[in-house]
């Protein structure tokens, strides 16, 4: 065999082989490949433009719970007042309330202090009275002291009215 002929049958047989590859191998390969390309560049360009706004929600989501944080803390400190306030208010209604029933017993406790002297006054009037009867009854002749006994029973009455 001639080594000239196979290697120019080899290497037509080589040439006839790049060429269908090329013509009907090759751009089916090259097409799949450029489109995966531009599928993989479609991916990455969307996923770039996601993690922008990913960030972006991530900063709006981060102020939202600072802005309710805050409203949350301003909204607990005017509790904190309305509670303080509530209090304060209760607390000097409740020390007027006892103002008033301390003033309404003191002044029943003066009311039944002076009934109780009144009474003790009539009692007294009335035993000093009985005991002057009984005492003028007996050490009284009828006719000598009269106008003393008139002056001490005008007297008493005059004391126990």
């Amino acid at each position: 065999m001639n080594l000239n002929a196979t290697i120019l049958g080899q290497a037509v047989s080589f040439i006839l082989f790049v060429w269908l590859c090329m013509k009907y191998i090759w751009p089916p390969i090259i097409f799949a490949i450029e489109k995966r390309q531009k599928t993989i560049e479609k991916s990455l360009i969307s996923l770039k433009k996601a993690e922008e706004e990913f960030l972006i929600i991530q900063k709006k989501m981060n102020q939202t719970i600072q802005d309710s944080k805050e409203k949350a803390s301003f909204i607990v400190n005017e509790a904190n007042k309305q509670k303080s306030m509530i209090l304060e208010n209760a607390k000097n209604i409740a020390v007027e309330e006892s103002k008033k029933i301390f003033l309404k017993n003191q002044l029943e406790i003066d009311i039944k202090i002076m009934q109780a002297r009144k009474n003790l006054h009539k009692e007294i009037v009335d035993l000093s009275i009985s005991m002057a009867e009984k005492i003028i009854k007996a050490n009284i002749q009828k006719d000598q002291n009269k106008d003393l006994i008139k002056k001490l029973i005008v007297s008493l009455s005059q004391i126990k009215n």
